[in-house]
């Protein structure tokens, strides 16, 4: 993840922004989140999945698995729900680091704060804030940190 959070900043710093890893912008002190998912997968240059989020059991098919590409996620763009297609924008990420320990030792650790933007999900808000301590893998694969969620 730090390799592709290099590139991102090389890029950013010429204007044309690119990479995963969380959200930036700075968020309200009033934001909150409205929703908590216990799991996140995929790889830092592919697509990621979040899953196993607080929602009602009524609404549990409907939003099961938030997609999209780590790219956008870096730099601040659309997840889809995948089964009922509708979306959370979120803004680019502020990436802090979590304390050592965090990960496992020869992974990369990073805790990613921005802010729903927009979308037509009915179970986010704008100006929500968006939280996760992500840890990337020397093989590409990104996941939460033990013990933590992500939060919209």
């Amino acid at each position: 993840m730090r390799r592709v959070l290099f590139v991102v900043a090389t890029v950013a710093t010429f204007a044309v922004p690119v990479t995963i890893a969380a959200y930036s912008g700075a968020t309200a002190a009033s934001a909150t989140s409205s929703l908590t998912c216990a799991k996140l997968k995929g790889t830092a240059t592919g697509t990621v999945e979040i899953s196993k989020c607080s929602v009602t059991k009524a609404d549990k098919k409907t939003f099961k698995d938030l997609n999209g590409s780590s790219i956008q996620l870096a730099t601040g763009g659309t997840l889809t729900w995948a089964s009922s297609g509708e979306t959370v924008i979120v803004s680019e990420p502020v990436l802090t680091t979590p304390p050592t320990g965090t990960c496992k030792s020869k992974d990369s650790a990073f805790t990613a704060t921005g802010t729903v933007t927009g979308g037509t999900s009915t179970i986010t808000n704008v100006n929500d804030t968006f939280s996760a301590t992500v840890c990337e893998a020397t093989n590409g694969k990104i996941s939460l940190a033990k013990g933590t969620v992500a939060d919209f």
